[in-house]
């Protein structure tokens, strides 16, 4: 197999630009950027999210069971940047009725109940079923819109 071509053939995924919310154990909030998203199941209403191994997300969700996925939209690539770069302070948050941190005018946001976690590869794939969600504002930003690539 060609290297550069899986990689270019996988980069043609359409990827969204999600900011997921957990809780630290010392209660702060903390943010993560993340692209690797899906729905899986209608009936419960299922997503599958893929987190790094050694990511501080994936550590809050393992403990916490919870977290929120908010929808980046169009215009948010700074909003983007401030979180790879975690300048959370600047990024402006509001809660779920449970208390869990989403991003303030996203395009939509769903908060995830942890059910099931996959080990395989550099990634956990952690399947959560959703228990919540809100409306948004605008349509949603793809990661080719900021011109960034995580996949191949």
């Amino acid at each position: 197999m060609d290297k550069k071509v899986k990689k270019k053939v996988l980069q043609q995924i359409p990827y969204g630009a999600y900011v997921i919310g957990t809780r630290m154990e010392d209660g702060e909030d903390h943010l993560m950027f993340g692209t690797w998203l899906m729905q899986t199941s209608f009936k419960p209403t299922l997503v599958a999210f893929a987190f790094k191994k050694d990511s501080r997300t994936l550590a809050n969700v393992r403990r916490s069971k919870t977290y929120t996925i908010s929808l980046l939209g169009r215009g948010d690539g700074q909003l983007a940047e401030q979180v790879l770069g975690e300048a959370f302070d600047k990024v402006r948050t509001d809660r779920t009725p449970s208390g869990l941190p989403i991003v303030r005018d996203s395009a939509g946001w769903i908060e995830c109940q942890l059910m099931d976690m996959l080990e395989k590869g550099d990634h956990y794939i952690v399947l959560a079923e959703v228990v919540d969600a809100g409306p948004g504002k605008g349509e949603r930003l793809l990661l080719d819109t900021l011109g960034w690539h995580y996949g191949g």
